[in-house]
């Protein structure tokens, strides 16, 4: 049976070892979820808004995505929505997204074997996954507030999802209603993201899971048939730094 471990923010993810899922509900889980449910070849990892840039302007039909304090930089073209970001894309396109939590952490899981990307949209999926790696040991990594604070979203997303590991009975409605009450929601109404607030929320809504693909940068892919046996291998990224961004 697969024990599964939670590990809280960033410190020390340098040297977690085996499968790892990235917990960011409030918003970098969902909005990958959501692009590649819009058709998506790939979501381009950032963690550092500069280097996102760039790459943008390597290729300008890349819609380059994110946030820093929860809002899309000027130059951008849109931000970390899940609710808006599928409207900027073309089935087919790579967008490039960059975060304030969960890209960071794909920056620096050097020694993961499996990373997948996870939230209450996909929970079911993720856990139906887990059951079947060949790994003794999954680390949840929920992300908390700009990899910095612990949220009540995050704790909740990896506390539900070992739960489905572990064949636990669980209601959601109370899980949703403390969702809906915490500092993380609070955040998103201020911000006037209410729609995204209602797509966060939702329990099992996409059967998609969102599998990290090493390279410079690293990638996000639909989990799938051909990608179910794909290890993470950062080995591409030794001996730089991917940086940590402003997040």
């Amino acid at each position: 049976m697969t024990d599964v471990v939670i590990h809280r923010g960033l410190d020390g993810v340098e040297s977690i070892t085996g499968a790892v899922v990235v917990i960011d509900v409030f918003r970098a889980s969902n909005t990958i979820i959501s692009l590649l449910a819009a058709g998506a070849r790939e979501v381009l990892l950032l963690a550092d808004l500069d280097r996102a840039r760039a790459l943008k302007s390597e290729d300008s039909r890349r819609p380059l995505l994110g946030e820093r304090g929860g809002i899309a930089p000027v130059d951008f073209d849109g931000g970390n929505s899940p609710s808006a970001a599928p409207s900027l894309i073309s089935p087919g396109d790579s967008p490039i997204l960059t975060t304030s939590a969960g890209t960071q952490a794909v920056a620096r899981l050097r020694a993961a074997e499996t990373v997948l990307f996870a939230s209450f949209a996909n929970a079911s999926a993720v856990a139906a996954r887990i059951r079947g790696l060949e790994s003794p040991v999954v680390t949840m990594l929920p992300m908390g507030l700009e990899a910095r604070t612990p949220a009540v979203e995050d704790d909740e997303a990896a506390l539900w999802i070992a739960g489905l590991v572990e064949g636990r009975s669980q209601d959601f409605g109370p899980v949703r209603a403390r969702l809906l009450d915490c500092e993380g929601a609070r955040r998103l109404r201020r911000l006037g993201q209410h729609d995204d607030l209602a797509v966060c929320v939702e329990l099992d809504s996409r059967d998609l899971v969102p599998l990290v693909l090493a390279g410079d940068p690293p990638r996000a892919v639909a989990m799938g048939a051909d990608t179910g046996r794909i290890r993470y291998n950062p080995s591409s990224l030794t001996g730089r730094d991917p940086g940590r961004g402003e997040g």
